[in-house]
């Protein structure tokens, strides 16, 4: 009997461990953003970021990549270059027509492990009215507290984009195509 209740107690507690390992949680907007970087006239380069329009749910499990679930929404209107002319151009017609695509997302089909830290995300991006596959580099940063004691985590993502192959063709002589992009997912 003490065996049996012995046995039960540890199991117990191995599954309690497993589960903490994964970690889920919902995306802050106020704490994430997207940074772009995109070539101008082979001199310079426009960057700017989307802030406090990111949202979404992250669940990894280090023991089981497969299982993990990564879903994420990227306000196209919250586009901010620090210039309110470019800010506009962009947002218009021309390049990301945020009236007619307001979202760009991203759910995950595959997730590799390459370390404790790194992680390969493959999915569908839904960009401009087109969704391709695309994989990226997950880095997960380690876990703090924040300003009131909350537990903060979260992972920087890199990935390339052309926007050619999201139909976006506004200013093609002057703009690059290659579209560089840092996705700061923060709780």
């Amino acid at each position: 009997m003490k065996t049996a209740i012995f046995s039960a107690l540890l199991l117990a507690r191995a599954l309690t461990q497993v589960a903490a390992a994964v970690e889920a949680y919902e995306i802050s907007p106020e704490n994430s953003s997207v940074l772009f970087k995109v070539r101008l006239l082979w001199t310079t380069n426009i960057s700017g970021s989307f802030r406090e329009g990111v949202s979404g749910r992250v669940s990894i499990d280090p023991d089981a990549p497969q299982r993990s679930v990564v879903k994420l929404e990227i306000k196209t209107g919250t586009l901010d270059t620090g210039l309110s002319g470019l800010n506009n151009q962009i947002k218009g017609a021309g390049f990301l027509d945020v009236e007619r695509f307001p979202i760009i997302t991203f759910k995950n089909t595959s997730t590799e492990k390459l370390n404790d830290q790194q992680y390969n995300l493959t999915g569908e991006l839904t960009f401009h009215g087109v969704t391709k596959q695309v994989t990226f580099r997950s880095d997960l940063i380690g876990q703090s507290k924040g300003s009131n004691g909350e537990s903060r985590t979260g992972s920087d993502n890199y990935l390339v984009i052309k926007r050619s192959e999201f139909g976006v063709e506004g200013d093609v002589g002057a703009v690059g195509d290659e579209i560089y992009l840092t996705i700061r997912i923060r709780n």
